[in-house]
């Protein structure tokens, strides 16, 4: 580490912590990783995402910038111990969860925190697969705070790892994603289920279209993962759910007397 270089630290180096790093790394950054599960950390640092695997209290004591890369449920009680004992150096803190109200309910008495959360993933989670250019490109969502100059320095921060930054708040996001991100994992696990409950599953699977193949796809991910998830944003996607049922209703309806069942 050269003497005036920036300190990122990440809490959890799985998939997307691990991608901050490897983006980080790239764009100039000494990047510090903390994981519960040292031996992850340890993978991600082979990988090439950290500089360093370091302590809890290292990464809050020396860090300019932290990212708190872990789920929903661990993210919320990091936050809770940051709102008792405040990061020493870090001017920034963000977290990556899927969903921010509950998130920016403890958040917001944080200081230097925002809430973010980036739109990029993978079919297989942990340091191995993670990339550089997950976030290439991609939609970085944050929720504005009412300190400007904060927002200018995560916007940058988020910026220099290729992504899109993209203000939102945090209503607003969990509303959109309740319909772009969350209802499509239910229907992937729904459409599997359905599948798996025919004769012959494995004949069906080897005979799916590529639409059906991104279904199966998103059915690998981690239901512990998604659990906190849904919870947390479970009447916006209930209303989805309802919405989407009338419209295969009406679909049905439209096939069976002759018609399309095309949205127009």
């Amino acid at each position: 580490m050269t003497r005036r270089q920036r300190i990122l630290g990440i809490v959890g180096t799985g998939l997307i912590g691990a991608s901050v790093g490897l983006a980080a790394r790239r764009a100039g950054w000494y990047v510090a990783g903390y994981d519960l599960r040292r031996a992850t950390a340890q993978r991600a640092r082979r990988r090439g995402a950290l500089d360093a695997v370091v302590s809890r209290a290292f990464l809050y004591s020396r860090c300019d910038v932290i990212v708190l890369a872990v789920p929903l449920p661990a993210t919320l009680a990091e936050l809770a111990y940051l709102r008792v004992h405040p990061p020493q150096r870090a001017n920034v803190i963000l977290d990556v969860a899927s969903v921010k109200v509950p998130v920016q309910r403890i958040g917001r008495s944080v200081a230097g925190f925002v809430g973010s959360h980036p739109l990029a993933g993978g079919t297989h989670g942990g340091p191995a697969a993670a990339r550089a250019d997950l976030f290439l490109g991609r939609p970085w969502a944050y929720v504005p705070t009412a300190c400007a100059a904060l927002n200018r320095k995560a916007s940058r921060f988020l910026a220099s790892l290729g992504a899109q930054p993209v203000p939102l708040d945090a209503a607003t996001h969990d509303r959109i994603l309740a319909l772009t991100s969350h209802l499509p994992q239910v229907v992937a696990w729904l459409f599997a289920a359905r599948l798996r409950g025919r004769d012959s599953p494995r004949r069906m699977t080897d005979l799916c279209g590529p639409v059906a193949c991104e279904l199966l796809r998103l059915t690998r991910s981690r239901t512990s993962m998604w659990e906190p998830i849904l919870d947390a944003n479970r009447h916006h996607i209930a209303r989805e759910l309802r919405g989407l049922a009338r419209s295969m209703q009406d679909a049905a309806r439209k096939l069976e007397a002759r018609g399309t069942p095309a949205a127009r």
